[in-house]
């Protein structure tokens, strides 16, 4: 199912902006990547609009950063604010017709400037001992088990997850398949036998012909909200996307290249995993505040 382009409603004019030859530019990209590039743009027509401009064709560097700014003065998370420069960017590559490119290098210099925030990691030794209690406990929530552990020893996203079929779990060779990465990117990654045991144990509680792998109560495919639910229950104030830091940040702390850890985790950029390397430093730069005499 293609993503809707039901967006800016009541703006008008939304023909100068050809979102549905937009949309279909968009299609090498993964479905949810294609929805949030739209609905990211959604911010540059409606600001724009404010100003009077209403074809981007009358766009240039001084509007554009006008538009920046009032977007990092609205609060919003840096990260959406990076995803939003991302999707102006891919939309300004589409319209080669009008000789917008340098806008594109304003967005860079703004998108440099908004910061990434250090994601969230869970302690290596919490981790383990939860999904250790987790599958010695024999009242255990099965699905919930398999789900925690797929997402930790797999350091899948979340949207990987809840796309996962039981045909792409290589019982034999201990690896999963992952078919719709970030990007429409795929991948194959190695996981724990525990992890195989978790899944095996949660299938065998199924008399479904569903050819999901997880499944949430209706009988449906799990959904993003479930997973989150479950992640907060076992992990609390934790996002599903804790753990996938904490997958990364414990295999760079325990000798990992930051190749081979680019590609367990699908990042199209070694920049991207780059920011592992500022966790541990974070992370040591604690210990030794902590624990030397004059670290204090």
């Amino acid at each position: 199912m293609r993503p809707s382009t039901g967006i800016v409603v009541g703006v008008g004019h939304e023909d100068c902006w050809r979102l549905e030859d937009y949309r279909s530019f968009l299609g090498y990209l993964a479905p949810a990547t294609q929805h949030r590039y739209l609905t990211g743009l959604e911010w540059v027509i409606r600001s724009a609009s404010e100003l009077g401009i209403v074809d981007p064709a009358d766009l240039n560097v001084r509007v554009v950063r006008r538009l920046i700014s009032r977007r990092q003065a609205s609060g919003v998370a840096r990260s959406t604010i990076r995803t939003d420069l991302a999707a102006f960017s891919s939309y300004l590559r589409f319209r080669n017709d009008l000789n917008l490119a340098p806008l594109r290098g304003a967005l860079v210099k703004s998108g440099a400037s908004t910061g990434r925030k250090l994601p969230r990691t869970l302690d290596e030794s919490t981790v383990r001992t939860t999904l250790d209690d987790l599958r010695a406990h024999p009242e255990t929530n099965l699905l919930h088990y398999a789900v925690l552990e797929t997402l930790y020893d797999a350091g899948l996203r979340v949207g990987e997850l809840v796309q996962l079929d039981g045909e792409d779990i290589d019982f034999a060779g201990c690896r999963i398949s992952v078919r719709n990465g970030k990007g429409g990117k795929p991948r194959v990654v190695p996981v724990a036998r525990c992890c195989l045991v978790a899944i095996q144990r949660y299938l065998e509680t199924r008399s479904d012909r569903s050819s999901a792998l997880f499944l949430g109560p209706r009988g449906n495919r799990l959904g993003v909200r479930s997973v989150h639910r479950i992640v907060d229950r076992y992990f609390p104030g934790a996002h599903p996307h804790s753990l996938r830091h904490s997958y990364a940040t414990h295999l760079l702390e325990n000798g990992a290249d930051l190749r081979s850890l680019q590609e367990l985790l699908g990042h199209a950029r070694l920049s991207t995993t780059e920011i592992y390397t500022h966790v541990s430093h974070e992370r040591l730069a604690k210990v030794y505040r902590e624990l030397h005499p004059r670290g204090k």
